[in-house]
């Protein structure tokens, strides 16, 4: 009898391949027992992170109107009499907002001089209306007094 070489190549070639899976899967199944001895899971590595950082601080939605009402109030305040009947359009580059001022008028308010105005405010919220008031301050500056959606 003479032996069948055909039959022992196929032996052979079949116990290398197996050798080279398990080469090959030994590295990555020791790399998943790193990440779930780590108290992570494939679940929690799906879930958002919530971590926050103080180098960036976003601006909330108050934060940027109150943006707005200081470019606001320094127009309004800086306005010469003579340009206080035109619309007079505004824009904040650090919000991104932008309205335009429709009407504006001087009133007193005991013995300060004051600047009643509306204005639009076009902001990532929406459009609205607004109406305001600022007041002279003693040593020449304006502080806006009230900021407000209109109707509300």
């Amino acid at each position: 009898m003479t032996p069948d070489l055909t039959e022992a190549d196929r032996r052979e070639k079949g116990h290398t391949a197996r050798r080279a899976l398990l080469a090959l899967a030994l590295p990555f199944c020791l790399a998943l027992t790193g990440c779930m001895s780590s108290g992570s899971s494939a679940v929690s590595a799906l879930s958002v992170d919530q971590m926050t950082t103080a180098a960036i601080t976003p601006l909330s939605a108050d934060s940027e109107i109150m943006s707005d009402e200081m470019v606001i109030r320094d127009l309004v305040g800086g306005l010469e009499q003579g340009r206080m009947h035109d619309p007079l359009p505004w824009s904040n580059a650090l919000t991104g907002s932008a309205g335009v001022m429709s009407r504006i008028e001087t009133v007193s308010d005991g013995t300060r001089a004051c600047r009643e105005f509306e204005t639009t405010r076009h902001g990532f919220d929406g459009v609205a209306l607004y109406d305001g008031r600022v007041c002279r301050r003693p040593d020449g500056g304006w502080d806006l007094i009230s900021f407000e959606r209109a109707g509300s």
